[in-house]
């Protein structure tokens, strides 16, 4: 073996064992946290975002605000069903409004979640919504 060889494994070994050594961040609470929504394309304006706690959803989906209820299951499987959603009723520019049917369409349809480190998704059968964690209690 050659010492390019040599030293390509070396690094090799060196990186896998940083990789294995460095550890995710414990996963942010579903309840209280403010989740901001991830959009292909960027609103104007406020971010969307939910946050839940105490069996009820609020927040704003680019558009108007939103309350909900909702039932998460008690064992652990992130099993989630919202309620029906009140939402205001704004006139918004075509952007936010096809922001807020969007997810609109997918929370009101929405089964289960899931949490890794900062990062949430919801899924159900209307599709997928992707969430970033805010930082703090209050609105993002």
């Amino acid at each position: 073996m050659n010492a390019g060889a040599i030293a390509g494994l070396a690094l090799a070994a060196t990186l896998a064992a940083c990789a294995m050594g460095e550890r995710a961040p414990p996963p942010k609470p579903f309840a209280g946290t403010p989740w901001r929504v991830i959009l292909e394309l960027p609103l104007a304006g406020e971010t969307p975002y939910v946050r839940f706690g105490d069996g009820r959803m609020e927040g704003f989906d680019g558009c108007n605000r939103i309350a909900a209820r909702y039932v998460e299951d008690s064992v652990g499987a992130h099993a989630i069903a919202i309620g029906r959603i009140e939402t205001g009723r704004h006139a918004c520019d075509r952007s936010a409004q096809a922001a807020e049917d969007r997810i609109l369409e997918v929370l009101q349809s929405v089964s289960s979640y899931a949490i890794t480190g900062d990062a949430m998704t919801m899924t159900g059968s209307a599709g997928t919504l992707r969430f970033r964690a805010a930082a703090g209690k209050g609105k993002p």
